[in-house]
């Protein structure tokens, strides 16, 4: 059968590129008896007129529309991508209307029902991960009532065959990237192509979703397997940097430790990025990423006070993000981005002001080695957040999680019940700070760093 996988088409150009389809790539890999071809309209410069070209080149008998995000989740870069999927869909059926069009990716999960509801051309939806489920799918497509994890139509009604097993994650073959042009994904600042270490997530912060999407018991793929990809995109793609795209890369950290060393041991000349967790991030781990090639770490302690951490659920204290700055500070080599929540559940006036105020510290500790992001929680299902909201009043159990336009879209961020007013101090601050004074401190460090050098010689 002919299968084309589609990326979901976000609607615009991102500022930091396109990131590389790495869940279609696992898709197209499964699909091992099946003629398999696949489209990403966000490289393209006319995304619907070359999908249109490519439906009636490949004639495929069934596409799979792969929805990552639905929403940017950030309150003041507010933009919906789901709206472009039924367009997308109503094309592809326009252009055929006996092709199989399924949809599916973490972001159709999360509304999983709701968008079957709202996409009525859409024949089938995968629910959660797919690689078992999509080739089973097409081997039945006459009788989906077989296969597991599946949401299909029967005269009109909509069905769901139940929920299936996660995949044995720690087997998969290495997923395929020949099918995609790959040079269009580098971007000269971010690193867009991803390898992923382990599905599944033990850690519990409130306000996310990837227990539900993955599990909450690590599936770990083996250090010689990912060091084998890494010599993949070497030989194959002369790729050399790249960012492992875990949920939190050290742990568990004996895993971590182990790609390393075997990255390390086989002389691998690369440089990559992650998230990493603060509560496992040490000196010696440190020293062991950056001769791995480790270049960039991201870190999400989201509050900056002991009390909001524990609404957070974050799981470590406000000591635990001071050790990793002194880290940080400490190890050559290595740059970090720390992201914070500017109101969460247990923030104060106290601890917003210092909040703030890591705009300017973060960046001064490191000394140009790093910085820091503010952002809100974008109150999504399946999580401790959504419960909170609630019970606090923000929400209700009916209001819709999958919004209709931005505007909607724009109610759906947490903010603190017990100090609105701090909100809006927020958002006039955060415009100041990053319009007028991030660019002159970070002139005025520029030219600190430039007389410190000078002085040296």
């Amino acid at each position: 059968m002919k299968v084309l996988l589609i990326q979901a088409y976000l609607g615009r150009n991102e500022s930091d590129g396109a990131i590389f389809p790495l869940g279609l790539c696992y898709i197209a890999t499964a699909l091992k008896k099946h003629e398999v071809e696949m489209f990403d309209p966000n490289t393209s410069r006319k995304p619907y007129e070359e999908l249109t070209e490519k439906i009636k080149c490949f004639q495929p008998q069934a596409a799979c529309i792969s929805i990552r995000n639905v929403d940017t989740t950030q309150r003041r870069d507010i933009f919906y991508y789901f709206k472009t999927i039924r367009p997308t869909v109503q094309l592809i059926k326009s252009i055929d209307p006996e092709i199989k069009i399924m949809l599916g990716g973490a972001g159709f999960s999360m509304f999983a029902e709701k968008i079957m509801e709202r996409i009525p051309e859409a024949d089938f939806g995968i629910y959660l991960e797919g690689e078992e489920s999509v080739p089973e799918l097409l081997n039945n497509l006459n009788n989906p009532e077989n296969t597991k994890g599946i949401f299909s139509r029967n005269n009109g009604v909509l069905k769901f065959t139940g929920i299936r097993g996660m995949p044995d994650f720690t087997n998969l073959p290495i997923p395929r990237r020949d099918l995609l042009d790959i040079a269009k994904y580098l971007h000269p600042k971010n690193n867009n192509i991803g390898i992923q270490t382990k599905r599944g997530c033990a850690l519990k912060c409130a306000y996310c979703n990837y227990q539900f999407l993955n599990g909450a018991v690590y599936r770990l793929r083996s250090p010689g397997s990912i060091a084998d990809e890494i010599e993949y995109l070497i030989n194959d793609f002369n790729i050399r940097k790249f960012t492992f795209v875990d949920s939190t890369f050290n742990v568990p950290q004996r895993h971590a430790e182990g790609i390393c060393n075997e990255i390390i041991k086989r002389g691998l000349d690369i440089q990559w990025s992650a998230w990493f967790d603060i509560k496992h991030f040490s000196e010696e781990l440190a020293l062991l990423i950056r001769k791995a090639g480790c270049r960039n770490i991201g870190f999400s302690p989201d509050a900056v006070t002991d009390k909001a951490l524990s609404a957070l659920e974050k799981g470590i204290t406000e000591e635990d993000i001071k050790k990793s700055l002194h880290t940080i500070k400490k190890v050559k080599g290595i740059k970090a981005g720390y992201n914070f929540f500017i109101t969460s559940p247990g923030q104060d006036f106290w601890g917003f002001l210092k909040t703030l105020a890591l705009l300017f510290k973060i960046p001064l500790t490191l000394m140009g080695k790093g910085g820091c992001r503010l952002g809100w929680i974008r109150i999504e299902p399946y999580t401790k957040i959504y419960e909170i909201a609630i019970k606090e009043g923000l929400i209700d159990k009916n209001t819709e999680l999958l919004p209709e336009n931005e505007q909607q879209l724009s109610m759906l961020f947490y903010t603190n019940p017990s100090s609105k007013y701090l909100d809006v101090i927020a958002r006039v601050v955060l415009d100041l700070v990053e319009k007028l004074l991030l660019p002159t401190a970070k002139s005025l460090l520029n030219s600190v760093r430039i007389l410190l050098k000078f002085r040296r010689n």
